[in-house]
């Protein structure tokens, strides 16, 4: 397992893991940029574990826009497919 030091939102936690340390600071880094740029967004008040909560839920959002869009995409590709097949069967 490697181990990788990262800093999110002021707080530094090790992280373990199989991935290259590189990606897991990529990682990171895009959390806390979401965090930072949310709590811009929000009223002074907002505890760092409301703002990690939201970037949590806001992050969920993207990726079940992205699998939405992946199974659109995979039924398109999937469609045409058949398509392509009925027209080469039908000659």
């Amino acid at each position: 397992m490697k181990s990788s030091e990262v800093e999110i939102f002021g707080t530094s936690y090790t992280v373990r893991g199989e991935e290259d340390p590189e990606y897991v600071h990529s990682l990171a880094r895009y959390v806390d940029e979401k965090m930072r740029a949310l709590q811009k967004k929000s009223p002074p008040t907002i505890g760092a574990h409301k703002i990690a909560v939201l970037t949590a839920v806001n992050i969920a959002d993207e990726l079940f826009k992205l699998r939405r869009k992946q199974a659109e995409v995979e039924n398109i590709i999937q469609k045409k497919t058949t398509d392509l097949l009925d027209i080469l069967e039908g000659d």
